[in-house]
């Protein structure tokens, strides 16, 4: 049993199904990882699952005003948060049979609805809020209560939790819960110690307990203290006849909740240390969640486990164990192997004295379901795992619903790391090939005054030219959009003819082939804006791909007189840098800048055309004499150092350049992407 969707009408972020702006989430009975920026809407997300399963930890939660959804001016009245389950075993649809809701052709489910209705006070206080509990397709069938409701409770770990107090003695601790609820304890709380055979040693907790408590009252110091009270102080303050006397007794009984309110669960010290010692908060964390899971794997209830943020405190490697443990327990059980008995051939090589243990089952499945804003974690799951909030929107990224192919998934499952991974948690995203435009595309929006950091664009560098593997992501099968903008640049990556002279002619072609044109001199203007367009045919809301208008990004800025002087300077300072093998000394940047602009001024007599000193310009890079990365470090520096303004760059850089960034840093129009 599994909560398969969640319905959320007028809940804090998420408003009316009737104005569009409600929450219909489909969930997977594994893992679950809800991703996206601030205030998306995960944590509503996950306190709706709250009201309305509540939780083993029977924290205190009621709705309050603030929770029903605002309007412009309005606040909403009624608020309706919906659960349906699936996949119910015979015995769940046998003990909740008169909740279940039988569709035709359709196995049975069970749907749980919380109904609000706001309470309006006097004197402007905030009101509360009457809620009901109603099964039923409808919210029309009988009343949640009793055994169901028990049942429902979920396991809930909030963010930056206090794992070292949670794992403490003390009064209705938490471990203190989770051990009573865990079956192994139920014999637990009987007691097989018997006054008549005191010395027989008892193997249950209470009868420890009560072993001890006799023991305590025989020692013979505490009935010497109790002798004393009664004869030499009580005695002489009684009246008459009435004589009085005094116990000394444990002073709570040895029931089995108190007795595990007494324990705590903590790490041992580490190795070589002898004496206890308090561990980090990371490590804690761990601990406490491994405990939780412990109870959810081993107990008849709710096998669902919500955790918010789980990356607090956590290294990325500590992430990326923690993943992987979540992910296991969120696995389909394997099936047994299967038996060899009666199989005479395993019978025959046999041992005759051997006796094998069965392999032991594993654990219920747990359905998890996890918020957080860690690339590490979003790039450790598998995508299909992901579900995106952005703007009180949910978009699953499950195979059925984006424009990726398996491919595409089976591509994404090796190479999304977490430099990738931060497309999840961003308000806008530029897919870039390589490492020069993820460092010098920043660059330019800061000088053109969009920041990037301020717009919330993240970049992603993915090494190729796959760039539609990353950016289909955001594209849906259905008629939604999300409302991310994802631009693309892309290199037309032709050679101009002015190239030739460095750039080798393509192979002669096979028997039977034509030959393989390779300069932009030997193709049609119809034919090189076909390349570009073959480039974009992958576009669609809400992507959009920008391509070079000639080759590569660093030779289409040197074919601009202004841009020109600060592309040059920046491949023969990656040149010096790659070659010398060391960080440059001021002293010998300045020779290299001076000696590039030396360049320039000579090709400049020599009457060369743009195209010809564009292409002089970038053949270290073409011939692999100088880094693109280290370039774009360095073009970032003269660009700083030139201070163009704004409208100077516009002016100057490529068009499809601005066009990219002014896209990505543009206001997105809510009403157009809903």
């Amino acid at each position: 049993m599994y909560l398969s969707n969640l319905k959320i009408e007028n809940f804090r972020a998420f408003g009316s199904e009737a104005a569009g702006t409600s929450l219909d989430l489909t969930l997977s009975q594994g893992l679950n990882l809800l991703v996206g920026e601030n205030d998306a809407g995960k944590t509503a997300v996950v306190d709706a699952i709250r009201h309305l399963l509540w939780t083993t930890s029977q924290d205190f939660h009621r709705l309050t005003e603030d929770d029903f959804h605002v309007e412009g001016d309005e606040r909403a009245r009624d608020m309706k948060i919906t659960a349906v389950f699936e996949g119910l075993s015979l015995l769940q649809r046998a003990a909740f049979l008169e909740y279940l809701t039988i569709a035709d052709g359709a196995e049975p489910s069970l749907s749980i609805s919380l109904l609000a209705r706001r309470q309006d006070r006097a004197g402007g206080q905030k009101g509360r809020a009457s809620v009901f509990f109603r099964a039923g397709a409808d919210a029309k069938g009988p009343p949640v209560e009793g055994a169901l409701r028990e049942f429902l409770r979920c396991t809930y770990l909030k963010p930056l939790r206090d794992a070292e107090g949670e794992l403490s003695a003390g009064r209705s601790s938490r471990l203190s819960q989770i051990l009573k609820s865990h079956p192994d304890f139920s014999e637990q709380a009987k007691s097989d110690w018997s006054a008549e055979a005191p010395t027989i040693s008892p193997t249950t907790l209470v009868g420890i307990m009560k072993q001890a408590e006799h023991l305590i009252r025989s020692n013979s110091v505490v009935q010497a203290v109790h002798t004393n009270i009664n004869s030499q102080f009580l005695e002489d303050l009684s009246l008459g006849t009435e004589i009085l006397t005094a116990a000394i007794s444990v002073a709570r009984s040895a029931d089995l909740q108190q007795i595990l309110e007494k324990l705590e669960l903590a790490l041992d010290p580490k190795a070589g240390v002898g004496l206890p010692t308090r561990r980090g908060l990371g490590l804690n964390n761990v601990l406490f969640m491994a405990t939780e899971l412990l109870l959810l794997g081993a107990s008849d209830g709710m096998p669902l486990l919500l955790i918010e943020e789980p990356e607090a405190h956590l290294h990325p490697q500590m992430q990326l164990r923690l993943m992987e443990m979540l992910e296991a327990r969120a696995a389909p059980p394997a099936l047994p192997p299967p038996s060899l008995e009666g199989d005479p051939q395993s019978e025959a090589h046999a041992e005759p004295s051997a006796t094998l243990p069965p392999s032991p089952l594993p654990s219920e499945r747990v359905q998890v379901i996890v918020t957080t804003h860690s690339p590490t974690l979003a790039s450790k799951a598998d995508v299909e795992t992901l579900t995106l909030i952005t703007q009180h929107q949910a978009f699953s990224l499950a195979a059925t619903c984006t424009q990726l192919d398996a491919s595409d998934y089976s591509f994404l499952r090796r190479f999304l790391d977490a430099t990738k991974a931060n497309l999840f948690f961003s308000k806008a995203v530029v897919v870039v090939e390589g490492d020069g435009e993820n460092i010098i595309l920043p660059a330019l929006a800061k000088a053109l005054g969009r920041s990037f950091s301020k717009y919330g664009v993240s970049v992603v560098s993915v090494g190729h030219r796959g760039l539609f593997r990353y950016s289909r992501i955001f594209q849906r099968n259905d008629e939604r959009k999300v409302p991310i903008r994802v631009a693309c640049v892309a290199d037309r990556d032709v050679p101009p003819a002015e190239a030739k002279a460095y750039v080798p002619p393509p192979p002669p072609p096979k028997e039977g082939k034509e030959a393989t044109r390779k300069f932009a001199d030997e193709f049609s203007l119809e034919e090189l804006q076909g390349f570009s367009d073959k480039l974009r045919e992958r576009d669609g809301e809400p992507v959009q791909t920008f391509v070079s208008p000639s080759w590569t990004l660093e030779h289409d800025m040197a074919l601009d007189p202004a841009f020109r002087p600060l592309v040059h300077r920046a491949i023969r300072l990656a040149r010096r840098a790659k070659n010398s093998g060391v960080p440059l000394s001021n002293q010998a940047v300045a020779q290299v800048r001076t000696k590039a602009d030396g360049d320039l001024a000579a090709w400049t007599t020599e009457d060369l055309s743009h195209a010809q000193i564009a292409a002089k310009i970038y053949e270290p890079l073409f011939d692999k004499k100088a880094s693109k990365a280290e370039t774009a470090q360095y073009l970032a520096d003269e660009l700083e150092r030139a201070n163009l303004s704004p409208t100077e760059l516009v002016a100057r850089l490529p068009a499809y350049l601005v066009s990219a960034i002014e896209y990505v840093t543009a206001p997105v129009d809510i009403e157009e992407a809903i």
